[in-house]
């Protein structure tokens, strides 16, 4: 964590500074916990309209304000079309600090023919197989084991107790949290002619791009032929698998527990939210949402919000919600209806 001029923050951010261009700045604090010293985002109408109960020094706001806010002057401000962005970049900024080599502990095991670039950090205890090559600036934390002729790009991160499989494929400025696997094989099996399950041999590998981070825990299994496949800017939370010859689009982004089944493609700035699923063979194209606990059961066009099992349109879905919802009322006047009928029937029959 580094202190900085105010200008200096709104440079790095592409904010307008509006205040005192060399007041200091240490942090990036939450509105209601900030000090002096401290930036705080004010991005909606309730902490735009209490500036003053913050003991921020400075805040990040929206260029455009909510109707009825106006600012008094006096505040320092850092003013943007997009707050959060800056917000997050401010954070990076201030509180991440320059990454320090350590090289490669002695307890790091090292098979033949692996070539690593400089300034590597490989912590006791990592395990790199035969023919690896690993590119400069690497860090590879405690218990991870990399399989034989695995590619590792410049710059990438592999926390605790990660596991990549042979040749499997990672890029440059990836990062990988702890106790996810890659490249174990996909799920595929067969049963013969007594119904016992056969497998099916998975030769492929999985393939990820620069500037992907994937969470804890997540499992990404290779093809059953050619390549599992994260295009760049993938970004996956914890807990989520991703099957084989899976395909993901650029700047995709997957929450918790979502489970993709084999051969689903998923198309560029996709969303998923968590404990979503898929068929087989399905595909999700380009700038879709997908709701949380949907099940894709067929192909879904470009651009759509869907939600629910089967997976539809969300407006149709949440209006069928609200229907099943008014389910037991309905049951009720439907109930009075069938008696309302059932009197008038006898009353007609016994006059008949």
């Amino acid at each position: 964590m580094s202190s900085h001029r105010l200008s200096e923050v709104a440079a790095h951010i592409n904010a307008k500074l509006k205040g005192d261009p060399d007041l200091v700045i240490e942090r990036v604090q939450p509105f209601d916990n900030a000090q002096p010293g401290d930036i705080a985002l004010a991005a909606d109408i309730g902490y735009l309209g209490r500036l003053n109960e913050s003991g921020a020094s400075a805040f990040i706001v929206p260029e455009r304000l909510p109707d009825g806010v106006n600012l008094t002057d006096g505040l320092n401000l850092l003013i943007t079309s997009k707050p959060k962005l800056a917000f997050a970049r401010a954070i990076q900024f201030l509180h991440i600090s320059d990454r320090v080599a350590t090289g490669i502990d002695p307890k790091a095991l090292i098979g033949t023919d692996t070539r690593i670039g400089a300034e590597p950090s490989v912590y006791p205890g990592v395990v790199i197989g035969r023919g690896c090559v690993l590119g400069d600036r690497v860090t590879i934390h405690p218990g991870s084991v990399i399989g034989d002729d695995v590619v590792i790009g410049d710059d990438t991160t592999l926390y605790g107790n990660v596991t990549i499989y042979e040749k499997c494929q990672i890029g440059s400025r990836v990062i990988i949290h702890g106790g996810t696997v890659i490249g174990a094989d996909g799920f595929g099996f067969v049963p013969d002619e007594n119904g016992a399950q056969v497998k099916i041999p998975q030769t492929g590998n999985v393939v990820i791009e620069d500037d992907v981070e994937i969470g804890a825990n997540c499992c990404i299994d290779r093809a059953t032929f050619g390549s599992t496949v994260l295009r760049r800017g993938v970004k996956l939370d914890n807990l989520i698998q991703v099957a084989h010859n899976c395909a993901l689009g650029e700047d995709t982004v997957v929450a918790a527990q979502v489970g993709l089944s084999g051969s689903t493609t998923v198309g560029r700035h996709v969303i998923i939210a968590g404990q979503a699923a898929t068929n087989q063979h399905v595909t999700i194209n380009d700038n879709v949402v997908v709701g949380g606990q949907a099940g894709v059961t067929k192909d879904v066009k470009a651009g759509l919000f869907v939600a629910g099992t089967p997976a539809q349109d969300h407006k149709q879905w949440k209006r069928a919600q609200v229907l099943v919802s008014r389910l037991p009322e309905l049951f009720d006047r439907l109930k009075q209806v069938e008696k309302q009928l059932d009197g008038s029937k006898d009353k007609t029959e016994s006059k008949s």
